[in-house]
């Protein structure tokens, strides 16, 4: 991330107002150019964020993407760079995003120095002269403190997190993590029976699965506006199998006694009552909405 090129993004780019016929608006076209200065250096070269990802950013379609960055080609706020850049770090030619300049000269972002020079105690135009010689010096010494005040703050701000987590149930966990998430989807519309199957979910799968699943749905360009679209969601996974119990110490690793008189392979009963279980939990998990 470079600082210098989203200063020039925000304050120097020239994007008209109206635009002109035929091109997005100007607020598309803004942050479509602060995610390519976002990726860009120093002095705005060597930009190619996928369209996915400045999609995401403007939260807009690809297509409306391809139209920015076209717009912006023929404004001179961009220009195509060297693609053989790209092409040494993605060797697949079909993932290969379009490599990008920022019209960025020399001079519009100001150089982060102060533009006065000289002695600032001067008043009267001349400068103060001092005696030469040995003169009394006052040492200070810093005692080091116990522990740092940036280390002490996260520290505190881990605990408290952890503090929230333990008195917080499993449902107000999982909207707190959907929002660090960055997923907008509201709760408040669940109804009873979807906050049970909610509840199961979270106490089968936990509530970081259940954020994984949402996110590998979401849509930028379309997102959920209720997380009742995620219940199916939750609900495909299998339960993860119980584990095993011990074997009886008769049967052997896959559950089978030596074979009767009569050649027939016989079943432990250790392992017939692990399949019942298993079978029985299995159809416990799998609630219906209502």
């Amino acid at each position: 991330m470079s600082i210098e090129a989203i200063t020039w993004a925000l304050e120097q780019a020239d994007i008209p107002s109206p635009i002109p016929p035929g091109m997005p608006s100007a607020p598309a076209l803004t942050v479509v150019l602060l995610g390519l200065a976002n990726h860009a250096s120093r002095h705005g070269a060597e930009t190619y964020p996928s369209v996915r990802k400045l999609a995401g950013y403007a939260r807009i379609s690809e297509r409306q993407v391809q139209r920015c960055l076209k717009a912006l080609v023929s404004l001179g706020l961009i220009s195509h760079g060297d693609q053989e850049r790209v092409a040494a770090k993605i060797p697949r030619e079909d993932r290969r995003p379009v490599l990008y300049n920022l019209s960025m000269k020399r001079g519009d972002i100001p150089p982060p120095r102060s533009s006065e020079r000289g002695d600032k105690t001067t008043l009267t135009g001349v400068t103060g002269t001092t005696e030469r010689g040995d003169a009394p010096v006052t040492r200070t010494v810093l005692e080091p403190k116990e522990e740092p005040a940036a280390l002490r703050d996260a520290t505190n701000r881990i605990r408290e997190a952890a503090r929230e987590r333990q008195q917080l149930s499993p449902i107000d966990r999982l909207p707190t993590a959907c929002r660090r998430a960055g997923l907008t989807a509201r709760f408040d519309t669940l109804t009873p029976p979807k906050c049970a199957i909610a509840e199961q979910s979270i106490a089968l799968h936990g509530v970081e699965a259940l954020v994984r699943a949402a996110l590998d749905r979401h849509r930028p360009w379309d997102p959920a506006r209720s997380a009742a679209a995620w219940i199916p969601l939750w609900q495909a996974p299998q339960p993860p199998r119980p584990e095993l119990p011990p074997r009886c110490g008769q049967c052997d690793e896959y559950g089978w006694l030596p074979d009767d008189e009569f050649g027939r392979a016989v079943r432990c009963p250790c392992r017939r009552a692990t399949l019942h279980t298993r079978h029985t939990r299995r159809q416990e998990a799998m609630p219906s909405a209502a």
